[in-house]
């Protein structure tokens, strides 16, 4: 029997490996397969032929001959129609949910509003329907969707595919998530932390290409950070890495003093640094600006306010000093304890200020010009918006192009 399985192991790792090759270097030749995978021919021949059959690869056309010439090679690539995937990013008061194919190329995307408390199986029913909707709308058969990932704020329970525990979703903690969509689709479905899935989004497709050892915080209702080591997402012992804003602000911050507008006796940075804190103590400053009406403040977003500090308001950037005081401690400690080749800042505040992105790396180059360490590249997050549910649509193609790795230290 472990002979079996070693053998049935072997098949497997060779398929995702190939798969992952002609994903990645197509149009290519089995010669070339081979040459790179440094799988022997014949095997290369009897895994094209089976992905052949699956209908994963489509022959292309011929290729160049050699210098000793020959037959010219048959040219491989994905066939991106074999197949297709959804991501989904949940969110205290909305949900995206994306169809991509298993090129990663989104074919359609909805979103939905829903109120916190509202019922769970009223939120999952309105996202079955847009599901379906895409799926209709595009003219793609059920059957032809292979998996869905969904990222969602909070601690992750991984084997039971269940949310544990989140501030924003308490409704949601211990329902069947995974299985709901696993059982309404007859489809693998993977459930993740959202911080995880728009580090790993930013990683593969966006500031982090190319960097297998970075953090990415992401600032919203709070901060978060996902961790990626030697290319892998690190989730730790009990799946709670990188949740930063659960630190308690008096024991990093010794001049609170430096945060007189933001702070109100806040224990934690998540609440200090939250975009519900910044936007109701930027709007509070502004109204001691004359230029600012009442009737305007009601109608400003924050994304308003934080681009008057790249205009020169000097009351916004006042606030945004203060703001930077706190994230360039929480940066530090990460650069010093993890060394990462590259910390990306993301979220809508980081993302809508440049004033506020310069005066975090100003800070940061300050504090570590003693410390005989190098410095991390900083960089602002690229897929914004899109992030989460991209990050979700990668995390789905995992279970066609890359084996289940542990619990403990990858997705």
């Amino acid at each position: 029997m472990p002979e079996r399985v070693n053998s049935q192991l072997i098949k497997t790792i060779n398929e995702r490996r190939i798969l992952n090759v002609i994903r990645e270097a197509g149009p290519i030749s089995r010669n070339e397969l081979a040459n790179i995978t440094k799988i022997s021919k014949v095997a290369v021949s009897s895994i094209i032929s089976r992905l052949d059959d699956d209908g994963y690869i489509l022959e292309i056309g011929k290729g160049q001959s050699t210098s000793k010439g020959g037959k010219r090679p048959t040219l491989l690539k994905l066939n991106p129609d074999n197949g297709y995937v959804i991501g989904i990013q949940i969110k205290r008061g909305t949900a995206t949910i994306a169809l991509a194919n298993i090129e990663s190329e989104i074919k359609g995307i909805e979103h939905i509003n829903h109120n916190i408390d509202d019922p769970i199986d009223h939120v999952l029913s309105n996202i079955f329907h847009k599901i379906d909707s895409l799926l209709r709308v595009n003219h793609i058969p059920q059957e032809k969707l292979i998996s869905i990932g969904i990222g969602i704020p909070g601690f992750i329970d991984y084997e039971k595919g269940v949310l544990k525990f989140a501030v924003t979703l308490r409704e949601w903690i211990n329902h069947p998530l995974s299985s709901r969509f696993s059982e309404y689709y007859n489809v693998p479905t993977i459930i993740e932390n959202d911080v995880n899935v728009i580090t790993l989004s930013e990683s593969l497709l966006g500031a982090g290409q190319g960097h297998p050892n970075l953090v990415c915080i992401y600032l919203e209702s709070g901060i978060g950070a996902g961790i990626l080591l030697n290319g892998q997402i690190v989730r730790g012992q009990d799946s709670h890495a990188g949740e930063i804003g659960y630190l308690e602000i008096g024991n990093h911050i010794n001049h609170i003093n430096r945060l007189g507008n933001l702070y109100n006796n806040q224990r934690y940075f998540g609440e200090l640094l939250s975009e519900i804190n910044l936007f109701d103590t930027l709007k509070m400053k502004l109204q001691t600006d004359p230029k600012f009406h009442n009737e305007d403040l009601e109608k400003v977003t924050l994304v308003d306010v934080l681009h008057l500090s790249d205009n020169g308001n000097l009351l916004i950037q006042e606030v945004l000093n203060e703001y930077a005081y706190p994230l360039a401690v929480i940066s530090m400690n990460l650069i010093k304890s993890l060394n990462p080749g590259l910390l990306i800042l993301s979220g809508r505040i980081i993302e809508n200020s440049n004033y506020l992105f310069r005066k975090v790396k100003q800070l940061i180059k300050q504090s570590m010009i003693n410390i005989p360490l190098e410095t991390s590249t900083i960089v602002v997050g690229e897929l914004k918006d899109r992030a989460g549910v991209v990050g979700a649509i990668v995390m789905a193609l995992k279970t066609i192009f890359e084996l289940p790795v542990t619990k403990t230290n990858a997705l």
